[in-house]
């Protein structure tokens, strides 16, 4: 996979309009930048772009912007424009910035790298919902790479925000499509690797992220369960329970079903999947807030954005009162913000303190009344005077309650900015990749031709991410050869095999479990991509050997 060679420096205007400001994020074909927006004071998006791309490239980065273009849910980004620099051969896609780390992040800064389940079940609500809305539409929306990394859960408090469409695709019923190469180990169902994907796909992949998130333990990959099941009859996916103590066993069985190898056997959809893990949840871990109130602020943020689409070439333009907050997302999360409008309510009692005069003024005049008549009749004046102490003290009393009532919306401001500091740490972690050995046995396995054979890493050696080593393959599958790769700080590894002869090259995808096996998928490659009818493909599994 070719890295990025070139990023944008800070300071660089994009388009002549777009200032960059910060590199987000980087990988194999493209980068996301924080831009500022030259044209709208205070706009702040995201720079999505992909250098060089070819035709394959091209073709996917124009499905993901075109289907975010047409979504509108508060817990997914919105896209703004698309443009292409052909001069640099770049494109790009402008989108909202939502500050904030993503969850994987927030994951391992947390004690022993899990949250608690009252907190899972309140940061996934709106991805739950996200999902349903997805898989609702015409045709229905297959996200197919839902992980804790894919999850942004911004600064400002507001709730999280499912990412990264690069390889969602539409579900049609007939149609099947393999994604050997793109699902990630740990979250990737069955599936991706053996047939086509559906919208039970997305179940998968959200309990295998409640699965993470709760027990601090990635799930064991779909294809080394696959492998263990078929040789041995036994499901190497512990419950959830089993790994920590403090989850109920009814949420570790809701999770096993929806983490189930054959999709027929798990939950239908997310709202099904929704409320049996709320069924399962002790009443007292249950999220505070209620699940079926959140549709309804998306409906109407969905009114207000089909009134913006109606004139799209004006979109960016008319993003201030969205994106002059220092992210896109809030948009249409600014409207909440109903605790400033009752500022007012405090007002009528300011001029109280000018009306504690007047007040003072009356009591006067009464006591020199009293006076008066207290010299004219004695037995009466006690009764009057009696009478007028009642008047007067409830005016002076309400006065003495005024200034009580303006001291009390003082707590008004501990609001939620709590969460802000939470993930400051995070720029401090140093990467670490997972350590390999030099020498690894184990299986392999030819979908189309349906052959079993061994294979063995041997040689090999590490610097940091990059890999090299030697591949020998058994009897019955032709490729070995020396080999280059990567493997990263989310335990993902990749690796190639020159082609040579009339054989394609060899492409290796996999991850490396806690145990230190590995296990992935392979395919024969071609013009950047799986070449399924050119070559083989398939399954493997490696174990470290002395």
């Amino acid at each position: 996979m070719r890295e990025v060679q070139t990023k944008l420096p800070k300071g660089r205007v994009v388009r002549n309009r777009y200032l960059v400001e910060d590199l987000l994020g980087k990988g194999g074909f493209g980068a996301v930048y924080r831009v500022r927006d030259r044209r709208v004071k205070g706009n702040v998006f995201a720079l999505k772009e992909l250098i060089d791309p070819n035709a394959y490239q091209r073709a996917g980065f124009a499905f993901e912007c075109e289907l975010l273009k047409r979504l509108d849910h508060y817990a997914l980004p919105r896209v703004y424009r698309v443009f292409e620099d052909a001069k640099n051969s770049r494109v790009y896609m402008l989108m909202d910035y939502i500050d904030g780390p993503n969850l994987e992040r927030l994951r391992l800064q947390q004690p022993e790298k899990r949250f608690p389940l009252s907190q899972v079940m309140k940061i996934m609500a709106p991805v739950i919902h996200a999902i349903d809305y997805l898989h609702t539409q015409q045709p229905p929306i297959i996200h197919r790479d839902i992980k804790p990394s894919n999850i942004i859960v911004p600064t400002t408090g507001e709730e999280a925000v499912l990412v990264d469409f690069g390889i969602a695709k539409e579900y049609e019923q007939d149609s099947t499509t393999t994604a050997i190469r793109h699902c990630s180990p740990g979250y990737g169902a069955p599936e991706h690797y053996v047939s086509g994907t559906n919208t039970r796909t997305d179940i998968y992949s959200l309990a295998a992220t409640f699965y993470v998130l709760l027990s601090g333990t990635v799930p064991v990959d779909a294809l080394h369960r696959m492998t263990r099941i078929s040789s041995e009859g036994s499901d190497p996916l512990k419950p959830v329970n089993e790994i920590v103590e403090d989850v109920p066993a009814p949420v570790g069985a809701v999770l096993q079903k929806a983490m189930s190898i054959n999709s027929n056997d798990r939950f239908a959809t997310a709202p099904e999947f929704w409320r049996a893990l709320k069924a399962a949840c002790p009443e007292d871990e249950e999220p505070a807030s209620a699940t079926p109130a959140e549709p309804e602020a998306s409906t109407e943020a969905a009114s207000e954005a089909d009134a913006e689409k109606q004139n799209p070439s004006a979109q960016v333009e008319n993003e201030q009162q969205g994106a002059a907050a220092d992210q896109g997302v809030s948009a249409k999360r600014e409207e909440p913000l109903p605790e400033e409008k009752e500022l007012p309510v405090r007002g009528p009692s300011r001029p109280q303190p000018g009306g504690k005069g007047r007040l003072i003024a009356l009591v006067c005049v009464a006591l020199s009344m009293i006076a008066l008549i207290s010299g004219l009749l004695w037995g009466w004046s006690s009764w009057t005077a009696g009478d007028t102490a009642t008047a007067v003290s409830t005016p002076i009393h309400t006065a003495g309650i005024t200034p009580t009532t303006a001291a009390a919306p003082t707590s008004q401001p501990t609001a939620t900015p709590t969460p802000s500091p939470t993930p400051s740490p995070s720029p401090t972690q140093a990467p670490t990749y997972p350590a390999l050995v030099a020498n690894y046995g184990g299986h392999i396995h030819n979908t189309p031709a349906n052959v079993d054979s061994s294979m063995s890493i041997s040689k090999l050696q590490q610097k940091g991410e990059q890999i090299s080593g030697y591949l020998t393959l058994g009897p019955g599958l032709l490729g070995s050869g020396n080999f280059t790769g990567t493997v990263s700080t989310d335990r993902k590894i990749q690796f190639s095999v020159p082609g040579y002869a009339n054989l394609l090259p060899l492409n290796f995808q996999g991850t490396v479990q806690a145990d230190g096996n590995m296990s992935g998928t392979y395919c024969s490659y071609q013009n950047g991509q799986c070449d399924q009818a050119g070559g083989g493909y398939g399954s493997w599994t490696a174990a470290p050997q002395s």
